[in-house]
């Protein structure tokens, strides 16, 4: 677990996550997320595992009540967006690729200068890992570029 960056949050984001153990290792292992802590519940095994991406860049998974499970489609319409501060938006989507259960897309060069991947959790959250582009594209390249990932769908 780590304790190396001990603050108070400014702001994080709660998942709820059908299996906390599972979810709790898919970030960590796959995605490169730090465990800072878990707390137990009443039976004493883990209910929230509180990640990190970076500082002040935290996640808290919750498990849901199994006896009383949310009504709505967890990870519909929510994306979460993470700077790729430690590694390339192309390692990520390589390590995350080893994994052929998972979906993702991209990376991608986005026409607001930034090149992004987006992969999808195991309870349906999209997370967008970016990072800015070497070279701005030009106002024609730019207008170009972005009638040709509109024709391909790649900004969806």
């Amino acid at each position: 677990m780590d304790t190396q960056y001990d603050y108070q949050m400014p702001s994080y984001t709660t998942l709820l996550v059908t299996d906390l153990h599972i979810s709790t290792r898919w970030y960590c292992d796959i995605l490169g997320f730090s465990l800072v802590s878990q707390m137990p519940g009443p039976n004493g095994q883990p209910f929230v595992s509180h990640l990190r991406w970076a500082p002040h860049a935290d996640i808290m998974l919750i498990e849901e009540n199994h006896n009383h499970p949310a009504p709505l489609t967890k990870g519909t319409g929510v994306t979460l967006n993470f700077s790729a501060l430690r590694e390339s938006v192309d390692a990520i989507a390589t390590r995350a690729r080893k994994h052929n259960e998972l979906q993702i897309s991209g990376p991608h060069n986005r026409p607001w200068n930034t090149r992004e991947v987006i992969i999808i959790d195991p309870n349906g959250y999209r997370l967008n890992f970016t990072e800015p582009l070497r070279e701005a594209l030009q106002d024609e390249d730019l207008m170009t570029q972005l009638t040709q990932w509109l024709e391909e769908g790649a900004l969806n």
